[in-house]
């Protein structure tokens, strides 16, 4: 019987024990979305993520150009993506860290002169290169302010007629990168739409939409037109997300592994993996942090009881104080009623003293009137009717005694 009993045990302990395997082992794989806008080294980098965390990074298999990372990630054919921080809040996503830094690329055909679309037939056409959420952002925000547009444009993809306008492309700062960019442009800074409202393009865009930062293109760091001198533009992070069900032992490794191994990321793409950090405010994040992440950021965290030595040690001297006065005042108030039991003990004692020189009834009056005060202090001043108050009822019964006797 006990043997017929065993065997399903241990096989579904077995089964059991096979199953968390395989579930863990699913976990040390990840997917990831990458970003259209980067070139990745992925090859490389997954690499050193395996190396270091035992991690096995694969590109999204059903990754395609234009998809959105973001439901990637929801309908988990993604364990983690890259988008920008200007995203709207999405239940189910959470930030790992921000990765690296996207700077907003704006460029114009050769010959472009906004005043020309001012009631014009033809509408603005915009490229929006790799279907940016920061740059369709932008683009919408300077056709709307700019006196010289009509406040809408036409948002021109690769295949539409005729040649685009415009063009919007976010990513990091790469020299080494540069295919986004289309023959005939120029690079010009955001204030070239409207000289009269140039501050807008920077301040203006920044208090509207507050995960932007002001950031500068150097001079001469694309060998490509308008590059000659420095270009104003404006910066987003890039942030790494995953999808809030992530283990939190996996978030936590991963986490450890790009900000330990920085160096290494670095070698291998120095112009995204230079701007990786650990300090940063994460009030800004589209994206609350996984908690696999917050777990990685406060492992030094002081604990509870240091954080508040000080403060417990003051309640615990004060705790000590308090009772070391409730102690004292028991004590104090302990020997005030036994001086006050001692001096109906001296009266009594002193009655009988006189038996011989007075009245017995006198003594008699006196001392019942001894007992009634000494009764009513029982009552009101909440004497104990302890063994000395006792002895001195005893006392008194053995005074009366010997006066009924003699009266």
């Amino acid at each position: 019987m006990l043997r017929s009993l065993t065997a399903p045990l241990v096989t579904a302990l077995l089964a059991g024990t096979l199953g968390f395997t395989a579930c863990a082992q699913a976990e040390r794989t990840l997917f990831l979305h990458p970003p259209n806008s980067t070139q990745l080294n992925f090859p490389a980098l997954s690499r050193i993520v395996e190396q270091e965390a035992g991690l096995h990074l694969k590109a999204d298999p059903s990754d395609d150009p234009g998809d959105d990372p973001l439901l990637s990630i929801l309908d988990r054919s993604a364990d983690l993506a890259i988008v920008e921080n200007t995203r709207t809040f999405t239940d189910g996503v959470r930030t790992v860290l921000p990765l690296y830094e996207g700077v907003v690329h704006f460029s114009a055909r050769k010959g472009f002169d906004p005043a020309e679309f001012r009631d014009a037939d033809r509408q603005l056409r915009v490229e929006i290169v790799n279907n940016s959420h920061t740059a369709a952002l932008m683009a919408r925000l300077i056709a709307e302010r700019s006196e010289e547009l009509s406040g809408d444009f036409l948002r021109w993809r690769e295949g539409d007629p005729g040649q685009p306008d415009l063009q919007f492309y976010v990513g990091p700062i790469n020299p080494q990168n540069t295919d986004w960019f289309r023959e005939g442009f120029a690079l010009i800074p955001l204030g070239r739409m409207d000289a009269a409202g140039a501050e807008f393009y920077i301040d203006g865009i920044q208090f509207l939409v507050p995960q932007l930062r002001a950031a500068r293109i150097p001079a001469l760091t694309y060998n490509l037109p308008g590059n000659e001198a420095g270009i104003d533009a404006l910066a987003v992070d890039m942030l790494l997300v995953a999808h809030a069900q992530l283990r939190d032992e996996t978030v936590y490794d991963l986490t450890a592994t790009l900000l330990e191994e920085k160096a290494r990321f670095v070698a291998v793409e120095p112009a995204l993996f230079r701007w990786l950090r650990s300090e940063f405010d994460e009030h800004e994040l589209a994206f609350p942090l996984h908690r696999g992440a917050r777990q990685y950021f406060e492992r030094d965290e002081p604990g509870f009881l240091e954080r508040y030595a000080e403060t417990l040690n003051f309640l615990v001297y004060l705790t000590v104080l308090l009772l070391s006065g409730l102690l004292a005042l028991g004590r104090w108030r302990a020997r005030r009623r036994k001086d006050r039991i001692d001096g109906f003990y001296a009266r009594v004692l002193d009655l009988r003293a006189h038996q011989g020189q007075r009245l017995p009834r006198e003594l008699l009056e006196e001392l019942e009137g001894v007992e009634r005060e000494a009764f009513e202090a029982l009552i009101n001043e909440r004497l104990a009717a302890d063994d000395s108050f006792r002895i001195f009822t005893e006392l008194v019964h053995g005074l009366r005694r010997d006066l009924e006797r003699r009266s």
